[in-house]
């Protein structure tokens, strides 16, 4: 799978973004991302029609991303419009004044967008199992997800634009709504309700509150992907999001978001209600993913975000020719009893394990750290982050003891693991000068009490003392009792 430069222009009910994305297709990573405000929804409230002054911002918002984007030499684009647009009785006066400047708008009905959203949480991560729901500024899509399929969508007359309407209701009250909502919307169909699933929560809206939890619970990172909040969320913060004076003075919510808030909770709240989720996810992954995601053959969807994102960086970063694979392998055989889970975040590692080198030596744990837990990876949990984190730590900082950040992140005997993976690359690095030149000529094994480093062929001549050092290091950690290099 060769990278790839793909763009996205959203044409939504309170702006207008471009996004333009870079790498593989199976992991496109944001490197370009500007919005223009375009309050296209406030027609819906009105007269129902685009105004001339906002339609002719909206159009040169278009101009302007377009000509942006053919700048970036993107080699596809996608200009997608949704609720505002597709409910103004003059929409398409908008799309067809968009053709004549060169751009193709394609208008999305709300079942499309609900499955954009789906699919845009399964880029993310394939392994989710639960309910989406998109929060825009005209409307609210809910679909569910397992097993990398998506089941019935459905769209709601419910954006931030509308949350009039739940002005002073009870939670029971938005949650007969919502039944009442869904049952006209679905006619003689149905929208499964299961409980006890994840709740998988995509708009700015929703990020905005997910955000605020993070700063009232002192959560140590700012990364908002894959963040999980307890179902009680909702009604534990509904007092702070009416307090508009509050929400300005902690500087978390932007201005802009702060009068959508208590609307967003209340909402939120009642979705809870209706079904009961284990806990709630907030997804940075949605509609502009889940159309990139559409394009990929089946076989390109089932590879793993994490480890095709990690694997693009590893090598536009490292020194030499890739190898984080063929060390992935190298060094599982000690690891054999771990889990399909633990494996994966292992090979991430590995993958990465070589990507700060251009950084002075004594910075070089720090960067690998920040590279762990502040990069753009998809499919992993804060947890995950802080996993591989703890590996690539130790690959640059030896014995040095692990950050307290982690500790508030990860689980004590997963972060000792990691370490342990951590101890296994340095072995790896030291032998050939992190070049793979000698994996194909060595393995590690464990038999009985004695963890042994076999060299053959040309390898035979990188025996060192500091390679002897670190195969010791490995031994410990692993429990045996003496190592040895034989070769």
């Amino acid at each position: 799978m060769k990278a790839v430069r793909q763009a996205v222009i959203d044409i939504g009910s309170n702006t207008v973004r471009l996004v333009v994305y870079a790498g593989l297709p199976r992991a496109p990573m944001p490197i370009y991302n500007e919005k223009s405000r375009v309050k296209l929804g406030a027609c819906l409230a009105g007269d129902g029609e685009i105004d001339k002054a906002t339609m002719e911002k909206a159009l040169a918002a278009l101009a302007r991303f377009e000509t942006l984007a053919r700048a970036m030499q993107v080699g596809s684009m996608r200009v997608v419009a949704t609720a505002a647009t597709r409910e103004a009785k003059n929409g398409h006066e908008l799309v067809e004044k968009a053709a004549a400047l060169g751009i193709r708008v394609d208008v999305l009905d709300g079942n499309t967008e609900a499955t954009a959203a789906g699919y845009g949480v399964l880029s993310d991560n394939p392994f989710a199992n639960g309910y989406v729901g998109d929060l825009g500024g005209g409307s609210l899509e809910l679909i569910r997800i397992a097993d990398g399929k998506l089941g019935a969508p459905v769209s709601l007359p419910l954006g931030t634009l509308r949350h009039d309407i739940l002005m002073g209701k009870s939670a029971k009250q938005v949650v007969a709504m919502l039944r009442d909502d869904i049952a006209k919307t679905m006619s003689k169909l149905a929208f499964p309700i299961e409980t006890g699933l994840p709740f998988y929560m995509i708009g700015g809206s929703w990020r905005s509150f997910a955000r605020l939890h993070m700063h009232e619970t002192g959560y140590p990172l700012t990364i908002l992907s894959n963040y999980e909040m307890p179902p009680e969320a909702p009604d534990l913060l509904a007092p702070l999001t009416q307090d508009r004076d509050a929400l300005t003075r902690s500087n978390v919510v932007a201005a802009g978001r702060i009068s959508e808030l208590p609307g967003a909770t209340t909402l939120l709240g009642g979705i809870v209600g209706l079904l009961k989720p284990s806990k709630l996810v907030t997804s940075i992954y949605g509609l502009r993913e889940g159309l990139l995601f559409e394009k990929l053959t089946p076989a390109e969807r089932k590879q793993d975000p994490l480890i095709a994102a990690a694997r693009f960086e590893g090598e536009r970063l490292g020194r030499f020719p890739f190898h984080g694979d063929t060390l992935a392998e190298w060094i599982a055989p000690v690891f054999a009893e771990q889990s399909t889970h633990d494996a994966r975040l292992c090979r991430a590692a590995c993958l990465l394990s070589d990507s700060v080198w251009n950084v002075n030596p004594e910075y070089r744990a720090d960067h690998a750290l920040d590279l762990a837990l502040d990069g753009s990876w998809p499919g992993v949990s804060a947890s995950d982050r802080a996993v591989i984190a703890a590996a690539l730590w130790t690959v640059h900082a030896g014995k040095r003891p692990l950050p307290e950040t982690l500790m508030a992140l990860a689980k004590p005997e997963a972060l000792a693991q990691a370490v342990i993976w951590g101890l296994a690359i340095r072995v790896a690095h030291r032998l050939d000068g992190g070049t793979g030149g000698a994996l194909g000529d060595s393995r590690l094994d464990g038999d009985g009490a004695t963890l042994r480093l076999y060299l053959n062929g040309s390898a035979v001549r990188l025996q060192s003392n500091s390679v002897s050092r670190r195969l010791q290091a490995l031994g410990e950690a692993l429990g045996y009792a003496q190592t040895a290099i034989i070769g």
